[in-house]
């Protein structure tokens, strides 16, 4: 389960019992923040698809580790979702939560936050990076903004997680919502997430591990609904796979059924791994 969806940390092990074979709380933040003005959150049904412009509302931190210690049975299949718009703010979550989870994602790319932009300089970003490697006792991820095929942005974007993995990251989350612009949303942009992502998801997989070369583990995240699709993007790349909005429209059956599926391709293609899947799914 993507980060976003258990914000608070307040039903991890119910998310892990529905079969997701690890859960991101948050992303929690240092104080406590009611998040963008309403409505943010608008279901898009016909394309199965989500556009949301939350803005990190949340308890903040303390009641979030307050859960984790109570869900430490859980804890080697827990990452916690981290933010801040100032590198303190960051380090503190980072040192007072680390000890109860299993990783660390460090989110810099909400498009639905003011001020997480200025961690896509690479200096400021590296500095940040090398700061929370110094102090991390657990695996840290760095949650990348998306680089649509022919967006501008791409070179620079691709910039980032280069220096990301330079400065020492673990693992790279591949990639957040795409910027939106929307009157239905309060604060008239947002971020689109659900079934329209995928294409994009599989290309920014392909690109980052083209990059990395094996140098950092890579989570992709969006647009995923299908076995198929967490076939292809294993294939191309992935170490893991994250849904979120899928998991809206497919129902809490939706984890265990990618799993059986998945389980039927992998046994049709005659390997036991995920670690040997290759090329296109087989056809069951």
């Amino acid at each position: 389960m993507a980060a976003g969806f258990d914000k608070d940390c307040k039903v991890l092990g119910s998310v892990l019992n529905l079969g997701f074979g690890f859960t991101t709380g948050g992303t929690v933040t240092l104080s406590a923040r009611p998040g963008n003005p309403k409505p943010r959150m608008i279901r898009l049904p016909e394309q199965k698809a989500v556009m949301n412009s939350m803005g990190f509302p949340g308890q903040g931190l303390e009641p979030a580790i307050k859960r984790l210690k109570k869900s430490q049975k859980y804890k080697n299949r827990v990452l916690i979702s981290i933010a801040g718009t100032i590198e303190d703010e960051i380090f503190e979550c980072l040192r007072q939560s680390q000890s109860l989870v299993s990783g660390i994602e460090l989110n810099i790319s909400s498009p639905n936050t003011a001020g997480l932009r200025i961690f896509h300089e690479p200096g400021r970003l590296r500095g940040l990076i090398e700061g929370l490697v110094a102090e991390k006792q657990v695996p840290l991820f760095v949650k990348l903004p998306p680089w649509p095929r022919n967006d501008e942005n791409r070179r620079e974007l691709l910039k980032l997680a280069a220096t990301a993995v330079d400065a020492g990251v673990d693992g790279l989350v591949v990639a957040n919502t795409h910027p939106i612009e929307n009157t239905r949303l309060k604060v008239g942009r947002g971020g689109l997430s659900g079934a329209p992502l995928f294409e994009h998801t599989e290309l920014m997989i392909a690109d980052i591990q083209a990059q990395v070369q094996g140098q950092a583990s890579i989570i992709a995240c969006g647009g995923v609904s299908t076995a198929e699709q967490v076939w292809k993007l294993l294939a191309t790349g992935a170490s893991a796979v994250q849904l979120y909005t899928a998991f809206i429209y497919g129902g809490p059956g939706l984890p265990a059924r990618i799993n059986k599926r998945l389980s039927k391709l992998m046994n049709a293609a005659g390997i036991s791994s995920i670690a040997d899947i290759t090329g296109e799914p087989p056809r069951v």
